[in-house]
């Protein structure tokens, strides 16, 4: 894995550089997830198209390093990023962003010179199921949550059943990590980001599951976005159908 410190302790963020192009693709995944696990079938499989593919582990996920620190909301997460993508020389990238993680790349791609070429989005936001948890996890103070809520949640999930993918990056997770990014999460979702997605003047896409709704459908297009649907596949389109989100992910960078 190719190592950033991003810290002045030289705390490290880690990543996977896979295939080779000029722009990379940069994932961000979402809460309780890590793209090193989530995405390696879907650039693996044999329906995507061979882009460069930056899989990045935020702080506090997956194997980037977990200091006891306050900087895991969305904005300090996306200024790290940021700093690491400048730090690579690289002159252009694409960005793709999951659930929360799309806040991130959404905060991105506004803030960064010059703008990537591409972003896209994949379950954008959070539905009923997501903002029920993380309300449940930050009903809780952060001490808390630390202590015993994190170990709670993780029971919870395993006898919820359907989560044993998910519960492999979540449960290595920083409980710190997953506290504070739940918080400003739920705040980036009461934002109007879908307004500051429509004003956004680049080459935009979102992938849903195909049985998204015609009015969630609409208002990606109205705010200027090409929408790819993945068949047989929920929120968590990766773990649900790789290769029909490695075919999504295709068909969007060659069509934006």
């Amino acid at each position: 894995m190719e190592i950033w410190p991003f810290d002045e302790k030289n705390n490290v963020l880690r990543w996977l550089d896979c295939h080779f192009s000029p722009s990379p693709l940069v994932y961000i995944h979402g809460l309780g997830c890590a793209s090193s696990n989530d995405y390696l079938p879907v650039i693996t499989s044999t329906n995507y198209s061979g882009i460069r593919s930056w899989l990045v582990d935020l702080p506090g996920s997956g194997f980037s390093d977990k200091p006891m620190a306050g900087l895991y909301d969305s904005s300090r997460l996306s200024t790290i990023l940021q700093t690491w993508i400048t730090s690579t020389g690289v002159s252009t990238v694409n960005l793709f962003g999951h659930s929360a993680g799309t806040f991130i790349a959404l905060k991105m791609a506004t803030a960064m010179s010059p703008q990537p070429e591409r972003l896209i989005l994949c379950a954008p936001g959070l539905n009923d199921y997501g903002i029920t948890l993380l309300e449940n996890i930050t009903t809780m103070s952060e001490y808390e949550f630390i202590a015993t809520g994190f170990n709670q949640l993780m029971m919870q999930l395993k006898n919820e059943g359907g989560n044993d993918a998910w519960l492999g990056p979540f449960q290595v997770s920083s409980p710190r990590a997953v506290y504070q990014w739940a918080m400003s999460t739920l705040n980036d979702n009461e934002e109007n980001w879908l307004e500051i997605l429509s004003r956004l003047p680049i080459a935009k896409g979102v992938i849903l599951p195909d049985n998204a709704s015609q009015d969630n459908i609409a208002q990606y297009i109205r705010a200027g976005c090409l929408v790819a649907l993945v068949p047989n596949s929920g929120h968590m389109m990766a773990y649900d159908n790789p290769d029909g989100l490695a075919a999504a992910i295709s068909w969007l960078m060659y069509n934006l």
